[in-house]
C-alpha cells in the first residue's frame, strides 16, 4: 500500500507527537510547515540513494553549443533529474555534471541512468516513504516542538529508517558492477 504526501507528513507529525493535518493546504503551523518543506525533503532523500523506484533511463541528444573547452559535447539533463547516477559507455571517458548539463567526450546520444524527482507517491517503496517521514520529522522538530533533543532523536530515527530502506532496496537486482566474469577474472 502506498502512502500519500499527507500520510507521509502525518507519519512525521506522529513521530513528533503533533496533531495530524488533513491536507498540505491546512492553515495550521504543521500544515504550513509540511507544505513548505515536504517536496524539498522528499527530493533530498531521493537524491541520497539510488532508489529503484526513482531510477530512469534516457538517451540525451548533444546540445548545439559545445563546451568552451575540455569536452567535445554538452547534454541537457532531463528536467526531473535529481542526480546523474551513471553514464553508459563502451570504453572509458570522463564526464562531469555542470549545472543542469553533462559535459563529456562521449558522442551522442549520451545514455544515462539518473534519479528522478517523484511527485507520484504511488511509486514510492513503503520504506522510502518511512525514510522521508523520518527526515521530515527531524527537519520540523524544533519548529513544532521547540525541542532540539527531539530533533536529534528524529534524525537518528531517520538514519535507521534510511538504512533499513537501503538494505531492502539494494536486494532488488544485481549490484552495480558485479558481473560474474569480473569476479572470475580477478581470481586469475
Amino acid at each position: 500500500m502506498s502512502l500519500s504526501a499527507v500520510q507521509i507528513c502525518n507519519r512525521a507529525l506522529d513521530i513528533l507527537g503533533a496533531d495530524p493535518i488533513l491536507s498540505l493546504a491546512d492553515n495550521t503551523e504543521a500544515g504550513r510547515l509540511c507544505n513548505r518543506n515536504y517536496a524539498a525533503v522528499r527530493d533530498a532523500v531521493l537524491r541520497a540513494y539510488p532508489w529503484n523506484a526513482a531510477m530512469r533511463r534516457a538517451a540525451l541528444p548533444a546540445l548545439a553549443e559545445a563546451p568552451a573547452w575540455g569536452a567535445a559535447f554538452a547534454y541537457e539533463l532531463p528536467s526531473d533529474c535529481l542526480r546523474l547516477w551513471r553514464v553508459e559507455n563502451e570504453g572509458f571517458a570522463d564526464w562531469r555534471v555542470e549545472g543542469r548539463r553533462v559535459v563529456s567526450d562521449i558522442g551522442p546520444p549520451l545514455r544515462v541512468l539518473y534519479l528522478a524527482s517523484l511527485d507520484d507517491t504511488g511509486l514510492f517503496d513503503p520504506l522510502m516513504g518511512e525514510a522521508i517521514a523520518g527526515r521530515l520529522a527531524a527537519d520540523l522538530a524544533y519548529r513544532l516542538t521547540g525541542s532540539t533533543s527531539l530533533g536529534a532523536q528524529a534524525w537518528s530515527m531517520y538514519q535507521a529508517k534510511l538504512a533499513e530502506a537501503r538494505r531492502v532496496d539494494a536486494q532488488e537486482g544485481t549490484p552495480d558492477g558485479l558481473v560474474a566474469r569480473d569476479w572470475l577474472d580477478a581470481r586469475r
